[in-house]
């Protein structure tokens, strides 16, 4: 059998040796990049390329997508092709930087909260369209915050008991949703002309960095843990080829659809449901937003509880208790109204995300020298892990300008929050795991790692 060079090693110190992907269950690239190319089109990906439009010019607003995607993919990377060299999901690689304890508590934690997060902003959207598209049939538009909660408590029923024709919900909208967004781009082009939107400009402007900040929050989550799937990619070329081409083309694609909608329709504010109903498309709309977010939320409902679950110690066996919990908060969010601070919770994702990559990366491939037979997790919280993160979150939080109108004290704009992040998190995590004077690996970083066979 071929296995990755001494991988066997990082299967005896991990949580669950039978969490490590065997050599039988890789595969090739192409099949791992499809599932982040069939997740591209949604409703979250053209919201965010909506905000962008609404605050930046045309070429600000592809540069912000571009770099802001540049960077998750290429702290993905590197998380990627740790994956690959371990087989190891996230949950299991973190238990190196943070420690068994902090791998549990902190990775669920902030996965918990961000998928809350999404899914109230999610159900919100569903909320907001469907009241939009009554209004357009009846004359009577009902409460945003009731069909929200409605929405969500369609959508966490699903997540709890199951429905299988949620897949097939999502085969249909997502084709369905690409051809409104073609139709809508090209019917409002076509009546004002193209200069409409080279000649754009937002009447309240946000600023490239902010863009890419925004940008940045949109795909945090999925940079951090793209090692749940690259894990069974062949070889570290595979895992990085699927983060690339996976991610990046088709994501700044759709986002610049978002955009070109908010310019041509600018009195909606970046609002896609409304975009959709100043376009005529209220109605059809409707149809392609749910049915889009409803599989998408089922699964972010499903994971949050998964999530808390595993934190809990309870492993998938209460899973629909917490479930249960994690989506009623969402839905108490999305009557809340958390879609009006959509920009806020992309931008605090930006800060805080990254930052955290940056523990496990700094770990793997300075400490441990990008070596599996040096994979060894720490028991209980490791500081290093810990301090790093905060440390680097807290720098990205008042650097990348989140304060900004809150705490003004707060916010000391300077270069890309995410990225002064994830550099302070590296550079933290390597000073405080040396001046402690933790385990120490020798030999140089492995650039590449050799196949045998055994």
């Amino acid at each position: 059998m071929i296995v990755p060079e001494d991988v066997s090693a990082a299967s005896e110190f991990s949580d669950d040796p039978n969490l490590r992907v065997g050599e039988g269950d890789r595969r090739g690239w192409w099949p791992i990049a499809c599932i982040w190319i069939g997740n591209a089109l949604n409703v979250s990906t053209l919201m965010t390329g909506a905000l962008l439009g609404a605050g930046l010019v045309l070429a600000d607003a592809f540069w912000a997508s571009l770099v802001g995607f540049g960077i998750v993919v290429a702290y993905g990377c590197f998380v990627a092709m740790e994956a690959t060299d371990l087989g190891l999901p996230t949950s299991s690689m973190s238990t190196a930087s943070l420690g068994r304890a902090g791998g549990r508590y902190l990775i669920s934690l902030v996965l918990g909260i961000s998928l809350i997060g999404w899914f109230g902003v999610q159900a919100g959207v569903c909320g907001s369209s469907f009241s939009i598209a009554i209004a357009q049939i009846t004359g009577f538009q009902p409460p945003v915050w009731a069909c929200s909660a409605f929405w969500g408590a369609l959508m966490l029923v699903s997540a709890v008991y199951g429905f299988e024709g949620v897949k097939w919900v999502n085969i249909v909208s997502a084709p369905l949703l690409f051809l409104i967004c073609l139709y809508g781009v090209g019917v409002s082009i076509a009546g004002t002309g193209v200069d409409t939107v080279f000649n754009y400009v937002p009447a309240e402007g946000i600023g490239l960095v902010a863009g890419i900040n925004i940008a940045v929050g949109l795909w945090a989550v999925g940079g951090a843990t793209i090692g749940d799937f690259t894990r069974y990619a062949r070889d570290r070329k595979g895992a990085v080829l699927s983060t690339v081409v996976g991610v990046l083309p088709l994501n700044v694609l759709v986002l610049m659809m978002g955009a070109l909608l908010a310019m041509v329709a600018p009195e909606s504010g970046g609002d896609i449901t409304v975009i959709f109903g100043a376009l005529g498309l209220a109605v059809v709309g409707v149809v392609a937003l749910v049915a889009s977010t409803w599989s998408v939320n089922v699964g972010n409902a499903y994971s949050a509880g998964l999530a808390f679950s595993v934190m809990l110690g309870k492993g998938e066996k209460s899973y629909k208790y917490t479930t249960v919990v994690a989506g009623t908060v969402g839905i108490v969010l999305a009557a809340a109204g958390i879609l009006d601070t959509f920009s806020l919770f992309l931008t605090v994702l930006s800060a805080c995300i990254p930052a955290l990559a940056g523990t496990m990366i700094a770990d793997y491939w300075l400490i441990r020298k990008a070596r599996p037979e040096n994979f060894r997790p720490l028991e209980g919280v490791s500081v290093p892990g810990l301090a790093s993160f905060v440390g680097g979150a807290a720098v990205a939080l008042i650097t990348g300008g989140t304060f900004t109108g809150i705490v003004d004290a707060l916010s000391i704009p300077f270069f890309l929050g995410p990225v002064n992040g994830l550099v302070v998190s590296m550079l933290l995590y390597v000073v405080i795991y040396k001046a402690m004077r933790l385990p120490a690996f020798p030999g140089g970083i492995r650039l590449s790692l050799k196949r045998k066979e055994s």
